[in-house]
């Protein structure tokens, strides 16, 4: 029986969509959606292209849908008070941060910004096993019985005490507690030399702050 074809690189071409969304021929919705297709035929890079697909359908969906009437809502209101209308906005997008070594690393930036109010911003991480098709969770990335939980907390921790005394982030008084409470074990990506970890908005700090990323020296424990 062949073994599994090993597969050291993704490549990787952006598939690009825009659209303008209208109510009586008025602009109310520009969506823009930009996601990675992955070429070649083993099944791993199939697995992992259809599951990009389904991410970006979800984003479609909740944009056309949800989102969409939001906007119209917000039109008919702005027209009933003689106000202006400024068209709501939707752009999806991805940046790779590792490719090589069979391992694949990106995170997908999902932004509205409904009229004139400041950016709402949504980030996920993924990292794929090229070769398998499958996703490599934070743990994996440690050795076996290591504590990587206390160990990436306890790194996270020294960097927002680090920030907050320098005045470089404007961090929320209990951010201590927040370090903890709001971890989120797939929140993480790869780069060629660092393990970011990264946390919502409205979590650490105001969204003002943006999201806050906290990269650790990438572990060398072998996948």
């Amino acid at each position: 029986m062949a073994g599994r074809r090993t597969v050291e690189t993704a490549t990787i071409k952006a598939a690009p969509e825009e659209r303008v969304l209208t109510l009586e021929e008025e602009p109310v919705l520009t969506m823009s959606l930009r996601w990675p297709e992955l070429e070649g035929d083993t099944p791993g890079l199939r697995r992992i292209g259809r599951c990009f697909a389904r991410q970006t359908q979800t984003w479609r969906a909740h944009w056309e849908g949800t989102l969409y009437a939001m906007a119209c809502a917000a039109l008919t209101e702005a027209r009933a008070q003689s106000r202006p209308f400024t068209p709501w906005t939707a752009a999806l997008d991805f940046t790779v941060t590792c490719n090589g070594g069979g391992l694949l690393s990106l995170h997908t930036d999902a932004a509205e910004k409904h009229g004139t109010a400041r950016p709402l911003l949504a980030r996920s991480g993924e990292t794929w096993a090229l070769s398998s098709g499958t996703p490599i969770p934070l743990s994996a990335l440690f050795p076996p019985r290591t504590r990587w939980r206390r160990q990436v907390l306890t790194a996270v921790a020294d960097q927002c005490a680090q920030r907050a005394s320098s005045g470089e982030f404007l961090f929320y008084e209990d951010w201590p507690r927040r370090v903890e409470a709001d971890f989120d074990p797939d929140n993480f990506y790869l780069t060629e030399d660092a393990l970011v970890i990264f946390y919502p908005l409205h979590t650490l700090c105001p969204a003002a702050e943006g999201i806050p990323e906290f990269p650790l020296p990438r572990p060398e424990f072998p996948l």
